[in-house]
């Protein structure tokens, strides 16, 4: 049986890449089972998408997860831009991907979908673990960031999948997230209390300008007045696949306007996909540092200029109402006191 690595391990892992035009196939791919989310996180670009909700198509998925198999792929995560018990054909996937081989199955959740006949099911389709993003540490805070009253269903899922777990007759790890922001920083010790009995770890995000398209956090959001950077290029275009709903291979796991797509997958096998002069194109780019004008500039430099996609014909242009967002965002929070907040044990 493989070794199910300890998350922050893992985390760890995903910063290393060879800086290669044509790396090696990767050991782990992402794969957007859906772009439809039940939350309107404050932070998170999903709310901002223009590009259709839909699902991915079955024959591909199936084919997709053998042809990354046959490749050499090992590591499979159901979920993006999108929730993935959204999906459902969540657990199928899972079984099938446990199916052929693959040796460490896991997905993301906000958890309120998660109930416990449907994660019984992924679980016993044999999924290898599970981690909850639960962004605040009490039901108001998590209403304001989730845009929805699931604090209290979310922590029952999550009870129930960690009491689950222990009838299995093999290792399944069960992690939560929390992405701060300057609001909810001071709940951390509330959200451990809670939730550090069911899990084996909790991690601690701060906001960032997700995928380039939230530069709007700095003046709301961000934990120290603006939302750290990063230098290029991204380890994502080297050591890992994603796969958005639509079969499209996407550089990016949290591309919600397809700006970073370098192949249709519907037209090219995943493995010519992967050294297609698109990609190695992209690559490039980023090996220079030669950004302005894509997506990707905006997401590392933690800047709002004007960017272009990558390939127009498989983008959903993204031209918001900032003004509608930025709107939203003040009516959200509205009356937040964030030393009331910083007060909470």
């Amino acid at each position: 049986m493989a070794e199910i690595k300890d998350i922050r391990k893992r985390l760890s892992e995903n910063q290393q890449y060879e800086a290669n035009l044509r790396p090696a196939f990767p050991k782990n791919m992402l794969v957007e089972l859906t772009n439809a989310c039940n939350h309107r996180c404050i932070f998170c670009a999903n709310r901002k998408m223009t590009r259709p909700v839909g699902h991915i198509d079955d024959a591909l998925m199936l084919r997709v997860l053998r042809e990354a198999f046959d490749l050499g792929t090992r590591e499979v995560g159901f979920y993006a831009t999108g929730e993935p018990f959204a999906s459902p054909n969540l657990a199928r996937y899972v079984g099938e991907a446990k199916r052929l081989g693959y040796t460490y199955v896991y997905v993301t959740t906000n958890g309120a979908l998660a109930t416990p006949p449907r994660a019984r099911e992924v679980i016993d389709a044999g999924l290898d673990s599970i981690k909850f993003s639960i962004n605040a540490g009490t039901r108001e805070s998590y209403e304001r960031i989730h845009g929805y009253d699931d604090f209290q269903r979310v922590l029952q899922n999550l009870a129930f999948v960690s009491e689950y777990r222990k009838a299995l007759d093999r290792p399944f790890r069960v992690y939560v997230s929390c992405v701060l922001t300057r609001y909810t920083e001071g709940e951390q010790m509330r959200l451990r209390s809670l939730v550090e009995p069911l899990v084996d770890d909790v991690l601690f995000l701060n906001v960032v300008n997700q995928g380039g398209f939230m530069f709007e956090i700095n003046e709301y959001l961000a934990v120290n007045g603006s939302a750290p950077t990063r230098t290029p290029p991204c380890p994502m275009l080297f050591n890992r696949i994603h796969i958005t709903r639509e079969g499209y291979l996407n550089a990016c796991c949290v591309d919600y306007q397809n700006y970073l797509v370098v192949a249709d997958l519907n037209v090219l096998s995943l493995r010519d996909a992967w050294h297609s002069e698109t990609f190695v194109e992209l690559r490039r780019r980023h090996l220079e540092g030669a950004l302005t004008g894509i997506l990707c500039h905006n997401c590392l430099f933690n800047q709002d200029t004007p960017v272009e996609p990558w390939m127009p014909q498989y983008a959903a242009l993204y031209r918001p109402d900032e003004s509608q967002i930025a709107a939203e965002m003040r009516r959200r929070l509205a009356g937040w006191d964030a030393k009331e907040t910083e007060a909470i044990p």
